[in-house]
């Protein structure tokens, strides 16, 4: 990883990382200790606008480790101690400069046998899967439907599978092979070789984030066929999420039909049109739920008017996780929870047992959200 070291103002770069950087990022590079035979190349980039450097180091594969300053300078008896606190790489973005609201999967994949364990992950949603597959090409067509752009692997890969994964899909690889062992988080409901990912999963992301994520959902199985399978390449000609000519969203069916109210809500429609589902059964639940809607315009038009008020909180739950929330995040996430008894009583007023499901998911949280409003002034700054 490129190793980013705090000093006062700066994160500085040194040696073969700064003299990478340096061309990349379009910074200058100097040199400590100008006067010996050896100077160290040194490169910096200021402390309060080094995200935009960061994403576009991550941007182009690479990992970056942050590197603080765990104590006062002014107190310091000598050299300022100084500790790797997290590191950033391409499938753990949380923070970035230039946010996107789809998902970014990271993947992890593991190997008993001739069996394939696969896990995918959104560190900044939580979102948590896993599944077994019976080959490798199976492995390679997921990786790619979930745009991976790193995959931690679990077991000592072949050398012609890395050359696939890396050079024909462009991937990040990473490797653990130790587990992370979460009774929370990886539950009864998973094989063993999908437990055996997940857990590899989850100790490279805290072994990379440092942190307690306590906004990570539990590991939740799924089958590959229970959506309608395509490959990769039919779907990207079939122009469902984006256009093919283009690689944009503008033009696709997505765009088409993307009406809608909050960040959740699009990541939600991007994934029903990736994965088409094909039991009856949960396609009939889906479209007796979306018939009540229909049916109803009046409380539907409420519907729609009170989720403008709803932030992304899977997003926002996540900067909590991570010791990064402001205050306008924080009045944000009680904003959003101030619209819950809101949403619900709309959908009380459909008076449809359909809609029951939902409701019972819905907590609206009071306490935290009278917390919030209490404690921190509608009008506070970003810092």
């Amino acid at each position: 990883a490129f190793l980013l070291f705090r000093m006062g103002d700066f994160y500085e770069l040194f040696y073969d990382d700064a003299v990478k950087a340096a061309q990349i990022l379009e910074i200058s590079l100097t040199s400590r200790n100008k006067n010996a035979d050896n100077p160290i190349p040194m490169a910096g980039v200021p402390y309060h606008s080094a995200q935009a450097y960061i994403d576009v180091l991550v941007e182009m594969g690479y990992k970056v480790a942050i590197a603080e300053q765990m104590e006062d300078p002014k107190q310091a008896v000598g050299v300022v101690k100084r500790e790797v606190v997290q590191v950033i790489t391409p499938g753990t973005v949380v923070d970035s400069s230039k946010p996107d609201s789809a998902n970014n999967f990271l993947v992890a994949i593991d190997k008993v046998g001739s069996r394939f364990g696969l896990s995918y992950m959104d560190v900044s949603t939580g979102e948590f899967f896993a599944t077994e597959l019976d080959d490798f090409s199976s492995v390679c067509s997921e990786i790619q439907n979930l745009k991976a752009r790193e995959v931690v692997v679990g077991y000592d890969l072949l050398e012609t599978d890395e050359q696939v994964l890396v050079n024909q899909l462009n991937l990040l690889l990473s490797k653990e092979t130790e587990g992370y062992d979460d009774v929370h988080l990886i539950g009864n409901s998973l094989t063993d070789l999908e437990s055996s990912v997940a857990s590899k999963h989850l100790q490279y992301v805290h072994r990379t984030q440092m942190r307690e994520l306590s906004h990570l959902q539990k590991a939740q199985h799924y089958e590959i066929k229970d959506y309608f399978q395509m490959s990769y390449s039919t779907k990207s000609s079939l122009d469902l999420l984006e256009n093919a000519r283009t690689g944009k969203k503008h033009g696709s069916l997505f765009w088409l039909l993307d009406k809608t109210k909050t960040a959740m809500g699009m990541r939600l429609l991007r994934t029903w049109i990736d994965r088409p589902l094909v039991n009856q059964a949960s396609i009939i639940e889906r479209q007796n739920i979306i018939q009540v809607f229909l049916d109803n315009f009046f409380e539907r038009s409420d519907l729609t008017e009170s989720l403008k008020g709803v932030y992304d909180i899977e997003r926002l739950a996540s900067r909590v996780s991570f010791g990064k929330a402001n205050p306008k995040d924080l009045i944000q996430l009680g904003h959003t929870l101030a619209q819950v008894p809101v949403i619900k009583a709309i959908l009380e007023s459909f008076n449809d047992d359909t809609l029951s499901g939902l409701l019972q998911e819905l907590d609206a949280l009071p306490e935290l959200e009278s917390l919030i409003r209490s404690a921190i002034d509608p009008d506070a700054p970003a810092t």
